[in-house]
C-alpha cells in the first residue's frame, strides 16, 4: 500500500524508534494514514494509549503466568483494556473504505486465536506510536 509522504515519514520514524520491530506495519500505516480526518487524531491517541496497555500487560501476564501475584487482576485489567481497544479500532475504521473496513474487522476483531494474536501484535505497533507521540511531545514541549 503507498501512503501519502508525511504517513511514510512518520512511519520511518516509528519505525526507527522501535529498532525495526513492527510487525504490522503496513496496518499501522493504514491507521497513520486515516488521521486526518476530523476528530481521528485523538481517537487514534486513545487508541495508541490502551494498545500500549495491553501490549504491556500480556507482557507482564506471560512473564508472572497464572499463579504470579495479582495475575487475576491484571487479567481483568487486560481483559478490559482489549476490548476497549477492538472498540476504539472498530470506531477508528467505521468511516474507512470498505476494503480497509474488511480487513481490519477479519484480521482484528474477529473472536478467534488468530485475530487475538494479530491484536498483540498491532498493539506492539500502536504502543510504538504512543511512545513516538510521548517522544514527539517531549521535543516540542507539548502533551502526549
Amino acid at each position: 500500500m503507498a501512503f501519502r509522504p508525511a504517513t511514510d515519514s512518520l512511519l520511518a520514524a516509528v519505525e526507527t524508534l522501535s529498532d525495526h520491530t513492527l510487525a504490522r506495519r503496513a496496518d499501522l500505516g493504514a491507521l497513520l494514514e486515516m488521521r486526518d480526518r476530523p476528530g481521528a487524531q485523538q481517537t487514534l491517541e486513545e487508541l495508541s494509549f490502551h494498545a500500549k496497555f495491553v501490549h504491556r500487560a500480556h507482557g507482564i501476564l506471560t512473564r508472572i503466568g497464572r499463579d504470579g501475584e495479582g495475575y487475576e487482576r491484571l487479567a481483568a485489567e487486560f481483559g478490559a483494556s482489549m476490548e476497549k481497544t477492538v472498540r476504539l479500532l472498530t470506531d477508528f475504521i467505521a468511516s474507512a473504505p470498505p476494503e480497509v473496513r474488511t480487513h481490519f474487522a477479519a484480521t482484528y476483531c474477529a473472536m478467534t486465536q488468530e485475530a487475538l494474536a494479530s491484536m498483540l501484535a498491532l498493539c506492539h505497533d500502536l504502543a510504538w506510536y504512543k511512545n513516538w507521540l510521548i517522544d514527539d511531545a517531549a521535543r516540542s514541549g507539548g502533551r502526549a
